[in-house]
């Protein structure tokens, strides 16, 4: 188990160091150059706040070049909306606490919804509302100058720098442009392809680029799709398609050694206990029997079962007597129209090897065990 401090450190990246110097050398360059351009439009001392989002901006398109924050439409539509947000909420609103809260929040939604979603450009929303006078005397103006000259320096260096570097490119649907006309080279052999963690893990540290997912993300990514390419490969099989829908069953008041011997008679190993409605109340296995035998005493096993099975005459007892009394109730229950693979986390996990299957009204109409899951494996293998 990882310790607790570990969850305020992220994961070492693939990225090699010559990639990291070069990130940041090209911000380097692009940020001197708009502070110089800026400087024409606006006085030394509302500088900073006017082009400071134009230093995140450098983070993304020089060190996360192939993120989806990071790409032309993102850097070119986030900033100019964001600063006409900006202009436009400080025209209207005195207030400048409300007004720079109005303009960061407006400009995330809006960013959002136009699918230019860009981190820096809340920032230039928010250096429109205080960037003092002088940006309320330049108006709309200043989505020009200096915002949208920034922007064209900003993009030229990243088209420049990011495709002439090796193993770097930019936009990043670039390569699926170049490729547009050739002829795909893995076309069966994709689909039965095994690729594993390791493998993925090898492919981002070829790509020596900055990819802006964590590892519990990948994580996610990797399981849900080898879920889903386990599920094509096996069809859609369901649990409804393998369970038993003949399931003896027993009541809460039902006698332990009544449910002893419908399970030798059936010769099975768990009944599930049901009230009126047919609704599951719990589950009793053989295990819960012998769990209450267990303990060595100087009588056979045999006798000791026996012992505990006879119903008590008496009006107290310190053993078990009915189903209700021995069932576990924590119970894990699965629905007909699950898939199969959903299973397998279940009976691995849990050590659970009796799943009852319930409606969406918790009305019993079946159980599934191993034996049933891999009847259905050997099936689908053999055809």
């Amino acid at each position: 188990m990882k310790p607790l401090i570990t969850l305020f450190f992220p994961a070492a990246n693939t990225t090699s160091l010559s990639e990291k110097l070069i990130s940041g050398l090209a911000a380097f360059s692009a940020i001197l150059l708009v502070m110089l351009i800026s400087q024409i439009f606006i006085p030394s001392q509302d500088l900073p706040l006017v082009v400071a989002s134009f230093g995140a901006s450098a983070v993304l398109l020089f060190a996360v070049p192939l993120g989806p924050l990071s790409q032309p439409w993102s850097l070119v539509g986030g900033h100019l909306i964001s600063a006409f947000i900006g202009i436009t909420v400080a025209k209207l609103i005195p207030d400048i606490a409300i007004a720079s809260a109005l303009a960061v929040g407006l400009s995330i939604s809006i960013m959002y919804i136009s699918a230019c979603l860009h981190p820096p450009g809340a920032a230039t929303a928010l250096s429109a509302v205080v960037g003092g006078s002088t940006v309320l005397e330049i108006g709309y103006e200043f989505m020009l100058f200096p915002v949208a000259l920034n922007i064209l320096v900003m993009l030229i260096f990243a088209l420049v720098i990011n495709n002439l570097m090796p193993r770097r490119y930019y936009p990043n649907t670039l390569k699926a442009y170049q490729n547009r006309n050739k002829p795909e080279q893995i076309t069966e052999e994709q689909a039965t392809l095994s690729v594993s963690r390791e493998d993925i893990k090898y492919a981002l540290k070829e790509i020596d680029a900055y990819i802006d997912v964590s590892d519990e993300n990948l994580n996610t990514i990797f399981n849900l799709s080898a879920t889903r390419a386990r599920r094509k490969r096996m069809g859609e099989i369901y649990v409804n398609d393998i369970m038993q829908s003949d399931v003896i069953t027993a009541e809460y008041g039902d006698t332990l050694e009544n449910i002893w011997m419908l399970m030798a008679k059936h010769k099975i190993r768990s009944i599930p206990i049901i009230d009126k409605l047919n609704r599951i109340q719990g589950i009793i296995t053989i295990a819960d029997f012998l769990n209450q035998v267990k303990a060595p005493t100087a009588d056979p096993l045999k006798e000791r079962l026996e012992y505990f099975l006879q119903k008590t005459e008496r009006i107290s007892t310190d053993k078990p007597e009915y189903a209700g009394h021995l069932m576990q109730t924590n119970l894990v229950t699965i629905h007909p129209d699950q898939h199969i693979l959903d299973l397998f986390p279940i009976f691995y996990t849990s050590g659970i090897h009796h799943l009852p299957v319930v409606d969406h009204d918790k009305q019993l109409v079946g159980i599934i065990t191993p034996k049933n899951l891999m009847l259905a494996l050997h099936a689908d293998l053999q055809t």
